[in-house]
C-alpha cells in the first residue's frame, strides 16, 4: 500500500496544474497544527479516502508539536510537511503559518481547513474549488457574526475556505488587517465582495449525528466537518472552560467526540 502511494503522488505525477483525464481540478489542501494527532490524522485519512480520481497534494504546516505529529506525518507520502515553530511567527501565529504553506503550495486551487476540519461527503470539493470561475473567487463554510470592520455582517471562516492562489495576497488575506475589528481570514471575503466578485457560502449547521451534548458544536459546512475548540483545548483549556461556562472541556467534549468519531469510522488510533 505505501509503494503504490508514494507512486501515485510522486513529485513528477503533480507538476502540472491541468485537470485530470476525468477533469477534475488538482487541488492543494494546507492546515496548520501544533500537537492534536488525532484530528490531523484524520484529516489526512479523510481526506485521501474521499479523493477519487483528482490529483492533490497536503500540506501540513506544524508550530512545534510535540505528540507524535510530526513523526506520523512524515511517513505519510501524500503529505508535505512544513515545520514552522510558534517562535517565528510575529503577528497572529496561525495565519503566518496558514500563508506559508499556501505559498509552497503546487496547485492553483487551495483549500484552507482548520486541523479539526475533515471532509465527510464525496462532492465536498466538486461544490466548492471546483466551482471558483473568473467571477466566484471565494467558497467556503458561512460564519455569521457582526464585527465592527465587515459591513456584511458574515464571512467564509478558514476552517473551510477555497480560492486561487494567485488571488493570495490580493484578494486573499488571512491575517487581521483591522486588529479585533475582523476576524482571521474575514479580510478575504471583504476584498472579493469590494472587487465585485461572488463568494460561494455554505450555512454551518450543527452536526446532530456527532453530538456529545454541546448544543452548537461540532458542526458540517459544505461537506465538511469542525470539531471546534479542540486545537485551543490542547493548550487553553481553562480559558475555553471559562469562555464556555464550562460546557466544553477535555472531558466533556474532547473525549467523547474522539470516541464518537472511532466508532463513526472504525478508527483504530
Amino acid at each position: 500500500m505505501l509503494n503504490y502511494l508514494r507512486r501515485r503522488f510522486s513529485f513528477a505525477d503533480r507538476k502540472t496544474d491541468d485537470p485530470t483525464p476525468h477533469g477534475l481540478n488538482p487541488v492543494s489542501i494546507v492546515t496548520v497544527t501544533r500537537d492534536g494527532l488525532f484530528f490531523s490524522r484524520l484529516l489526512v485519512e479523510r481526506v485521501r479516502a474521499l479523493a477519487g480520481d483528482r490529483r492533490y497534494e497536503i500540506i501540513v504546516v506544524d508550530r512545534g508539536s510535540t505528540d507524535g505529529t510530526v513523526a506520523w506525518m512524515k511517513r505519510q507520502p501524500d503529505v508535505r510537511l512544513v515545520r514552522y515553530p510558534q517562535w517565528r511567527t510575529r503577528g497572529h501565529g496561525h495565519a503566518e503559518a496558514a500563508e506559508k504553506g499556501i505559498r509552497l503550495a503546487r496547485f492553483e486551487r487551495i483549500v484552507l481547513m482548520d486541523s479539526d476540519a475533515h471532509p465527510v461527503a464525496e462532492d465536498w470539493l466538486a461544490h466548492s474549488v471546483d466551482a471558483l470561475d473568473d467571477n466566484v473567487r471565494l467558497c467556503g463554510a458561512r460564519f455569521v457574526d457582526r464585527h465592527l470592520g465587515n459591513p456584511h455582517g458574515w464571512y467564509v471562516h478558514p476552517h473551510f475556505m477555497g480560492f486561487f492562489k494567485s488571488d493570495f495576497g490580493r484578494l486573499i488575506v488571512l491575517g487581521k488587517l483591522q486588529g479585533e475589528r475582523t476576524d482571521t481570514g474575514e479580510e478575504a471575503t471583504i476584498r472579493v465582495i469590494a472587487a465585485g466578485h461572488e463568494v460561494r457560502s455554505f450555512p454551518i449547521e450543527f452536526c446532530a449525528a456527532l453530538s456529545v451534548g454541546h448544543p452548537r458544536v461540532p458542526t458540517v459546512s459544505g461537506g465538511v466537518f469542525h470539531a471546534w475548540y479542540v486545537s485551543r483545548l490542547e493548550h487553553e483549556e481553562a480559558a475555553v472552560i471559562r469562555e464556555t461556562s464550562g460546557q466544553v472541556s477535555r472531558e466533556s467534549y474532547l473525549t467523547p467526540l474522539q470516541a464518537q468519531l472511532r466508532r463513526a469510522y472504525g478508527l483504530a488510533f
